[in-house]
């Protein structure tokens, strides 16, 4: 772990594949910094991590009209994030706000931004999240128990995550299974609604999107669905005026601001679908990264196991604290970050150590570069869970909830839902690889296989 008894980490060989996010490849073609626009757009990681490798701290950009400053270090990563003043959410062009609205992934306004997270904090509190262990703990049975039905399952994982993640999100959002809000919500809806902001985050121009084009009337009415399932759910709700104990409850109790008003259907429609799209894509692409090195690292596996089969957690909120099963999920969400890159916008004219950077420049965090930084991590591109024995390193080196004011307000309801899954997973079966080579990992807002791949689970 960053600057602490370095002897003490044992040397593993390596025998997962980084790809790119440990050897990126030269570009075809010299170009300065980073590169064009075009490599941006179409392979993102492999042009920041090539970037990052140079050994600069901070790189610009110039994509058309905008620009750009990527942040490869830890020190410059955390100078950025404890300022959130000057350093805020994107503004209001950013594309996740044509999806999310004003939720608080999304929200520029920093004064509505932080009475809207206070208002909310109760909501994802260890008490909140202590309360939907149980939800999230008969869904992550009930998944393990269908892949257990024959000694030997081909798992497609990436695929198999996405169901479980949206299968306990909409438990314990609206106590309902994933299947009842399918009909709007479901892995591909997720994918094509990502998919369209990253285009226009890419873009340097981008048309109106009531401009009917083909792309954009399913963007429309795909989000037209989503409304009309929140909207449906809200106020049957708050028809019948019964609790079921679930996110949703505490979202329509929660109240803003020195009057203590209750959050409008809207607000509760942004804080809804921030949940959903933000949060079960980001859950799904660590738990997709986490079973693929346990297969890859068998010994770690088996400890895990015993771990498991051992230990019974005295904290329902944070089972696992302090635990092997705790250092393999962090280590595997720095190898393979979910959010491999954090925007942010200067509101100022301003400077990054010695680089200027010009009020409106978009500031993005390259996470895979910051969590391989080699000036704070030992062995930076090997699986060492051990690391993380002596809790999680601060000050901008370990960033996949984000850090600072701005850290994601999920973190304990995702570290909850990981460990509740892959701990049933570890009891039930072992896990192994189907092919020689690994999932390359391809950079969209989450860090995804590029292609399909599987995992065995042989039924123990």
């Amino acid at each position: 772990m960053a600057g602490t008894a370095r002897s003490t980490l044992p040397t593993r060989e390596s025998r997962h594949d980084s790809g790119v996010l440990a050897a990126p490849r030269a570009p075809r073609v010299r170009v300065p910094v980073v590169g064009d626009l075009l490599r941006l757009r179409t392979d993102l990681l492999n042009a920041i991590q090539h970037a990052a490798s140079a050994g600069d701290e901070v790189t610009h950009v110039r994509a058309g009209t905008r620009h750009m400053v990527f942040v490869h270090r830890s020190a410059p990563a955390d100078a950025v994030l404890s300022d959130i003043r000057t350093f805020g959410k994107p503004d209001h062009r950013n594309p996740l706000r044509l999806v999310l609205g004003d939720g608080l992934v999304s929200n520029p306004d920093h004064d509505d931004w932080l009475r809207r997270r206070r208002a909310l904090q109760p909501v994802y509190s260890r008490a909140g999240v202590a309360g939907m262990r149980r939800k999230a703990a008969e869904v992550a049975a009930g998944h393990t128990a269908r892949w257990g039905r024959r000694d030997r399952t081909r798992l497609h994982v990436y695929e198999e995550m996405l169901a479980f993640t949206l299968d306990t999100v909409s438990t314990c959002m609206f106590s309902r299974s994933g299947d009842s809000v399918s009909g709007a919500v479901t892995p591909a809806t997720a994918a094509f609604l990502l998919d369209f902001v990253q285009r226009r985050i890419r873009k340097p121009v981008s048309l109106p999107v009531g401009v009917p084009t083909p792309r954009h009337r399913r963007f429309a009415a795909t989000l037209r669905g989503l409304d009309a399932m929140v909207h449906g759910i809200v106020a049957e709700r708050r028809a019948s005026g019964r609790h079921h104990g679930d996110l949703l409850d505490l979202l329509l109790d929660a109240r803003v601001g020195e009057a203590a008003e209750p959050l409008t259907d809207t607000q509760i429609r942004d804080e809804v679908l921030t949940t959903i799209l933000a949060g079960f894509e980001t859950t799904a692409s660590a738990l997709t990264w986490t079973l693929y090195l346990l297969a890859c690292y068998p010994e770690v596996q088996e400890a895990v196991r015993r771990e498991v089969r051992s230990s019974a957690a005295s904290d329902p909120a944070e089972p696992l604290r302090g635990t092997l099963l705790h250092g393999v999920i962090h280590e595997s969400m720095r190898l393979f970050p979910p959010s491999p890159t954090i925007p942010r916008q200067a509101t100022r004219d301003t400077s990054i150590g010695p680089e200027a950077v010009p009020q409106g420049a978009l500031v993005m965090l390259n996470v895979a570069a910051v969590h391989r930084d080699p000036a704070v991590w030992e062995q930076p591109d090997s699986f060492i869970p051990e690391r993380f024995a002596g809790g999680t390193p601060e000050k901008g080196s370990y960033l996949p909830f984000g850090a600072g004011g701005h850290m994601c307000i999920g973190k304990g309801f995702a570290l909850m839902e990981m460990g509740l899954l892959l701990a049933d997973v570890v009891d039930r079966f072992e896990i192994s690889p189907c092919d020689a080579a690994g999932p390359e990992p391809r950079a969209l807002i989450t860090l995804r296989p590029r292609d399909r791949f599987g995992l065995t689970l042989t039924r123990i």
